[in-house]
């Protein structure tokens, strides 16, 4: 006996975090109907923050991607919002393709996290900014892109925090407003799990021909270049660990790195975009770097430390959608 479609509707309420933020994916076996979606300022009356609306079509055969903006750079004034559909858009998970939709939200006052230390038994976290953060005690704030180790972690299936997206409430800051680099909020429990918070973590994409170039060296001829097919960075470290065709490098040479030449995705952003490295501004820049070698194949150079690791930023707008899934199978 054939078993008909089952449908069923789904509803999306989140805040909108700095940065890209995927929400939502089509399920194996679905079809999706995105009925009503729209946008809300939910901050302050000063502020005019906007929105970019993103429908991610991904080859499943070949992995690539192409983003279709629906909206993009869209200014939401006080006490107003955005309706970004108002109708119907099809979302499709095929043998062939995957749908995905994505929101990046841009707004003032957004602080770069460089520590959080999470007490599980009463779920408090204090949070460290690179910079004064400008939040004050009662103040509703979003967080995005923070990255966990846990241990005795059986069941846990991401540790990105938060999981999903939601808002918090600053119970305390340190010090005064303007110059705080350190505030207080409560995240929720996780009772015997502890979390130990790790700098972002960067995912080796490609890298562009020539990137790596000899400056220094008595075994290899100085100007030599060499296409790298693989690349780790420990951010605690700062070491970036380099794999080459094979070569004679030996320690104490020095290389020098093209800039945007390696592409890496991050968990700041959940990998959803990619960024290049190294940037103009980056330490690394232009500098002739001292080779550690490993073997025939890899190498090791320092281009600094980051401990960057998450966004944080005044809560200022909502999403809210409708969805319609339909069984396939």
């Amino acid at each position: 006996m054939a078993i008909a479609p089952v449908n069923k509707f789904i509803s999306l309420a989140v805040p909108v975090a700095p940065g890209m933020q995927e929400l939502y994916e089509v399920p194996t076996g679905t079809s999706a109907l995105l009925l009503y979606a729209q946008v809300a300022h939910v901050g302050a009356a000063t502020t005019y923050p906007t929105v970019t609306f993103i429908q991610r079509r991904e080859s499943r055969s070949t992995g690539n991607t192409r983003d279709i903006k629906v909206i993009e750079d869209v200014e939401i004034p006080p006490n107003d919002a955005v309706i970004i559909v108002d109708g119907r858009m099809v979302l499709e998970k095929t043998p062939l393709v995957l749908d995905k939709i994505f929101i990046k939200g841009t707004q003032q006052n957004v602080g770069i996290i460089t520590n959080v230390v999470y007490h599980e038994p009463s779920g408090i976290a204090t949070v460290t900014t690179s910079a004064a953060h400008q939040l004050n005690a009662g103040d509703p704030i979003c967080m995005s892109g923070i990255s966990f180790s846990c241990t005795g972690s059986t069941g846990i299936t991401t540790t990105i925090f938060p999981d999903p997206q939601q808002s918090f409430v600053v119970d305390s800051i340190e010090g005064t407003v303007g110059t705080s680099k350190t505030f207080t909020a409560e995240v929720g429990v996780s009772k015997g799990y502890p979390h130990t918070y790790q700098p972002a973590i960067h995912y080796f994409e490609r890298c562009k021909p020539n990137a790596v170039e000899v400056m220094v060296s008595s075994t290899v001829t100085v100007g030599t270049k060499y296409h790298p097919s693989n690349s780790t960075y420990n951010p605690t470290s700062g070491e970036l660990t380099i794999t080459l065709p094979s070569m004679n490098l030996q320690n104490n040479d020095k290389v020098k790195l093209a800039d945007n030449s390696f592409i890496f995705t991050c968990s700041m952003d959940n990998r959803a975009t990619e960024h290049s490295y190294p940037r103009s501004t980056d330490p690394a820049s232009g500098q002739n770097l001292n080779v550690a070698r490993v073997n025939a194949t890899t190498i090791r150079v320092n281009v600094g430390q980051s401990m960057n690791g998450g966004f944080v930023a005044p809560l200022e707008m909502e999403f809210v959608g409708s969805i319609l899934e339909n069984s396939t199978t």
